[in-house]
C-alpha cells in the first residue's frame, strides 16, 4: 500500500508539472515529498509542492494527496489544514481518486482548501466524448503511366510574334517535353518546379476520384517556354494557358486509429463543479 501511495504521489506530480509546462509557468519544479518546517518548529512531510514568483509576490501550493479507495473524511481535510495553517502563506489543494465525505466541501471551501479527482481515465470518462478516432488516408495521384500520361495543349497569346506562329504552325519549333519541363519568365528565369512536381500543385482536382480521363484549363501569367527553330536559334515564347487532360489513380491507402486510452494519461477535475480542469497527455 506504500508503494501505490508513492506511486500516486509521483502521478500527481507529473501531472501537475505538465499543466504548469501548459500555462507557461517559466521553470517551476514540482517536487516531491518535502520536509517543510511550520511556524511552530514542527517539520511536515509534504507529498507534492511548488512556489514561484510573480510581481514580487511568492506563491507557494502544497498537495496532500489521498490513494484511497473511499471517501475522504473531514478529519482528514482537518489535518491538512492544520498544517497549511503551520506552514502559513500557502494554497493547499488535497486530491484523491474517489471522493469526499458529507461536510468536507464547506470546510474546504470556506478556508480555500481546493479539493480535485486526480485519477488514470477510466470508461464513465467517455460519455458523451470522442474516444476513439478512426482516420482513412486515401493517397490520389496523377497517373504517369506511358498509356495514360498526361497531354499538356498549350494556349500562345494573340500578340505572339507573326513570325513565332508561323513557326509553330509548320511545327518548327520545338521545345523540351516531359517532366522535366520548367516554364520561365521573361528573362529566361525558371520560375516553376519540374512539370512532374508543378502540374499536381498547378490545381488539378483529385476530388474527381480514381479514373479519368479529366481536364484542367490553367491560365498562366509571365510563363514562358524556350523553343528551338530547325536552325538551332532559340526562342523565348510566352505561354497564355494550359489545357491538361490527365488520369487519376490510387497511390495508397491506410488506416490510422488515435485511440483515447494511448493519449489521455490522467483526468483531473474539480470535486465542486465537476468539471475536467486538465487532460495531462503522455506528450508532455
Amino acid at each position: 500500500m506504500y508503494a501505490e501511495a508513492v506511486e500516486y504521489e509521483k502521478f500527481t506530480q507529473s501531472v501537475y508539472q505538465a499543466i504548469l509546462r501548459k500555462e507557461n509557468a517559466g521553470n517551476v519544479n514540482v517536487e516531491h515529498n518535502l520536509d517543510i518546517k511550520g511556524r511552530s518548529g514542527v517539520a511536515h512531510q509534504i507529498d507534492v509542492s511548488w512556489r514561484f514568483r510573480r510581481a514580487t509576490v511568492e506563491h507557494h501550493v502544497l498537495i496532500e494527496c489521498k490513494n484511497y479507495a473511499s471517501d475522504i473524511t473531514l478529519e482528514k481535510v482537518r489535518n491538512f489544514f492544520a498544517v497549511l495553517h503551520d506552514i502559513g502563506n500557502c494554497q493547499g489543494i488535497m486530491v484523491t481518486k474517489t471522493g469526499y465525505q458529507k461536510g468536507v466541501i464547506d470546510f474546504a471551501k470556506y478556508y480555500g482548501i481546493g479539493l480535485k479527482l486526480l485519477r488514470k481515465p477510466i470508461a464513465e470518462d467517455w460519455k458523451d466524448r470522442i474516444k476513439d478516432i478512426h482516420i482513412n488516408i486515401i493517397a490520389i495521384g496523377v497517373v504517369s503511366s506511358a498509356e495514360n500520361a498526361p497531354r499538356v495543349e498549350m494556349f500562345f497569346p494573340s500578340d505572339t510574334p507573326q513570325s513565332i506562329k508561323d513557326l509553330l504552325e509548320k511545327g518548327e519549333l520545338t521545345f523540351a517535353q516531359g517532366p522535366d519541363m520548367v516554364f520561365l519568365n521573361a528573362r529566361g528565369e525558371p520560375i516553376t518546379e519540374e512539370f512532374r512536381h508543378w502540374l499536381p500543385k498547378s490545381g488539378v482536382d483529385i476530388g474527381n476520384g480514381v479514373g479519368g480521363p479529366y481536364t484542367k484549363t490553367i491560365s498562366l501569367s509571365d510563363h514562358h517556354i524556350k523553343c528551338v527553330d530547325k536552325t538551332g536559334t532559340s526562342h523565348l515564347v510566352k505561354v497564355e494557358g494550359v489545357k491538361i487532360t490527365y488520369h487519376l489513380e490510387e497511390l495508397d491507402v491506410r488506416e490510422v486509429v488515435i485511440a483515447g486510452e494511448e493519449v489521455v494519461d490522467a483526468i483531473l477535475k474539480d470535486f465542486n463543479s465537476g468539471e475536467v480542469e486538465h487532460i495531462a497527455r503522455k506528450a508532455d
